[in-house]
């Protein structure tokens, strides 16, 4: 029994972290994610929250179709494949293609056969039955050259939208910036292209006094205003979301360069006053410490400089925050 009502207060606790209401659905979701017993729902679920980032209702109304069916009384089964947005669009129109590519064959087949058969009726005087057959034809391959051509736009149009599917899933929906994944595809073409660069791992300092004095909303104008002043800042270098309050910054050049350059944005972001924008109470400051170190070419090394730059900004916490450290 109690294991059971702390399964059930666990429940609650996620719906609200995630602030989705404790509907009957959304509490099945939550319970079965909380439990545990569907490994790839959890997993499904960890992949959104990850960095920070909440559950939407529409992918908890998504997540409850795919794993839960809507029926609880049967053993939900998870989808075949992970969803993407315009999957099953896709592999409709993929399968209209093959049709209408197969229907263009036959109609040339029906042709040549057509006009293999009737060839021998055909005479110099006598052209008419060659003209009807090669006009009911063309009008059969026009027509199928027009869906064609109408498919394939679609499926081109499909592609578009899932090329812009494909950024959206590399970037944080709360500053815009590219979140945890969007980072690591972009950590390893640093390390191909062989160009020197630098890491560093950023994190707002006392962030967690913003959400507990003002509130999550607050909190989430934070970290778009540290997004955006970090992006001022640093021009066209490398602004990512790590992750809750952390943020990563891939910078070109040496070490002492890119320290210069953070700490001016630390600066800039810490010579700007901020009020609550509904008391217009001031804010005070708000500042970030970071740790930075040399990027490896080798990208089987970036785990570790990813290590050593935490570290690092470990150390800045440690000695005061506000400051950035580098080694």
């Amino acid at each position: 029994m109690k294991a059971t009502r702390e399964l059930c207060e666990r429940t609650l606790a996620f719906l609200e972290q995630q602030r989705l209401p404790a509907t009957p659905r959304n509490y099945a979701l939550g319970f079965f994610h909380c439990w545990g017993t569907l490994p790839a729902l959890s997993q499904a679920i960890a992949a959104i929250i990850d960095g920070g980032v909440r559950v939407t209702q529409q992918e908890a109304d998504s997540l409850y179709a795919g794993f839960l069916g809507g029926v609880m009384g049967e053993s939900p089964t998870p989808p075949a494949e992970p969803a993407t947005p315009g999957t099953d669009v896709l592999r409709h129109q993929a399968l209209r293609l093959v049709d209408l590519a197969a229907s263009a064959q036959a109609v040339t087949g029906e042709f040549s056969r057509e006009l293999a058969f009737r060839l021998e009726d055909f005479s110099e005087d006598d052209l008419a039955p060659l003209r009807e057959l090669l006009i009911a034809t063309l009008a059969r391959s026009q027509r199928s050259e027009r869906e064609l051509a109408a498919t394939t736009a679609q499926l081109e149009q499909m592609r578009s939208k899932l090329e812009i599917a494909q950024g959206d899933a590399e970037r944080d929906a709360l500053t815009g910036l590219p979140n945890r994944r969007g980072i690591e595809a972009h950590l390893a073409r640093a390390c191909a292209d062989g160009e020197p660069r630098v890491i560093a791992m950023c994190d707002i300092d006392r962030f967690k006094s913003y959400n507990d004095r003002y509130g999550h909303a607050v909190g989430d104008r934070v970290l778009r205003t540290v997004a955006a002043s970090l992006k001022s800042s640093l021009d066209d270098e490398f602004v990512g979301r790590w992750g809750g309050e952390e943020f990563l910054l891939v910078l070109r050049g040496d070490l002492a360069a890119a320290h210069l350059m953070v700490d001016e944005a630390r600066l800039a972001l810490g010579d700007r006053h901020f009020r609550l924008r509904e008391t217009d109470e001031p804010m005070g400051r708000i500042t970030f410490s970071a740790g930075i170190t040399t990027l490896p070419p080798d990208e089987s090394s970036i785990a570790a400089a990813m290590e050593r730059a935490d570290a690092l900004l470990y150390q800045a916490k440690e000695q005061g925050r506000d400051r950035v450290i580098a080694g």
